[in-house]
């Protein structure tokens, strides 16, 4: 059996924010800036801290979160993340002083 991680179906994926703080590794975040014709920031996945726990995925109310089975004879594993053409995320206070608490 190969390795399970979550892709976020960017159309369907409203910004509420509510998988965030259903992740424990904080491998969703909020894109940094808000795309052209969208009301709020996507969240995105950070395949290089998502370990396939699968715990968000029944935070989202519109299913945007789904399930991604890596398989086991896979040569190059899509956890590998290009540094160059990752997109910029703004970090979320979980635990600081006015954090949400939420982890």
């Amino acid at each position: 059996m190969g390795q399970a991680m979550v892709e976020i179906i960017e159309p369907d994926c409203t910004g509420c924010d509510l998988c965030i703080t259903h992740c424990p590794f904080e491998a969703l975040l909020p894109l940094s800036d808000c795309p052209e014709g969208r009301r709020k920031r996507p969240v995105i996945v950070l395949n290089e801290k998502c370990v396939g726990c699968l715990s968000c995925l029944a935070s989202c109310p519109t299913s945007a979160l789904r399930e991604v089975i890596i398989p086991a004879e896979s040569e190059i594993s899509p956890l590998i993340v290009d540094r160059e053409r990752a997109p910029s995320v703004e970090s979320v206070n979980r635990w600081g002083k006015d954090g949400n608490k939420w982890a």
